[in-house]
């Protein structure tokens, strides 16, 4: 039996070579690792082209991982750009903006992480805090680089969700992020929040699995209770595929 297989978006960056910096579309190994780690195959997703390439591709997935990366684009949800919106890509919000919406509607499982979960709450409808440092009221401690690999804070997990069943009450986690999700998209709820109130993590009650996290899981390693949440995207996506009718 061919093992499920997941898209994950692609991270445009730019590579320096003796020749001169080439232009590149990468994935983290960390995403790759974890994935394999639960018996999930991936197919790294190229974030240039049309909407509806993106869209084709998506309709021979099992799933959807929405990576992290730069900002989204202020305009995406209304909002006029501030100084501190760092690293947007348009065509990348455009094609997954797009992923999200078909695999939504083809009811594909999805995770979302950092930058994912931000994108996938535009991506809905919702609106995100463009800068937390700079926010009013401003909010601090939440781009921890140092400890890109340990706990940088807790999170408190909402009862009654996916998490808080996968995680318990509360679990510490890495922090990465200048921006946060601000309104909610209809359809999701918080599932997870920070002391400080930030929103930490999403779901979608109504779906098989639709989660974003605003920490990073994939760097944290296999002894954290977040490899649980990638077991369950695993289960998740092996069913889609079992729906579906794949070998």
């Amino acid at each position: 039996m061919v093992s499920p297989v997941v898209g994950i978006t692609a991270w445009p960056t730019a590579v320096a070579e003796a020749h001169g910096t080439i232009a590149v579309q990468a994935v983290p190994d960390d995403y790759l690792t974890m994935l394999g780690r639960v018996g999930l195959q991936a197919v790294l997703l190229p974030v240039n082209g049309s909407a509806a390439e993106a869209a084709s591709l998506m309709s021979r997935l099992d799933g959807l991982l929405l990576s992290g990366g730069g900002d989204v684009a202020p305009d995406r949800y209304d909002a006029p750009s501030r100084p501190q919106t760092i690293g947007v890509d348009c065509r990348r919000d455009a094609i997954e903006i797009e992923l999200v919406r078909h695999a939504r509607h083809a009811g594909l499982p999805i995770l979302a992480i950092c930058r994912g979960i931000q994108l996938l709450n535009v991506a809905l409808g919702g609106t995100l805090i463009q800068d937390l440092p700079t926010a009013d009221p401003p909010v601090a401690g939440h781009m921890e680089p140092d400890r890109w690999n340990g706990a940088a804070h807790p999170v408190r997990v909402e009862p009654g969700t996916l998490l808080h069943r996968l995680l318990g009450p509360e679990v510490l986690v890495n922090s990465l992020h200048h921006q946060a999700v601000g309104r909610i998209a209809p359809g999701l709820r918080a599932s997870a929040r920070a002391p400080d109130g930030v929103i930490e993590a999403v779901e979608d009650d109504g779906s098989a699995f639709v989660v974003g996290l605003q920490w990073h899981p994939e760097m944290l390693g296999p002894s954290h209770p977040s490899v649980a949440v990638f077991r369950q995207f695993a289960a998740a996506v092996t069913q889609a595929r079992g729906r579906a009718g794949s070998p």
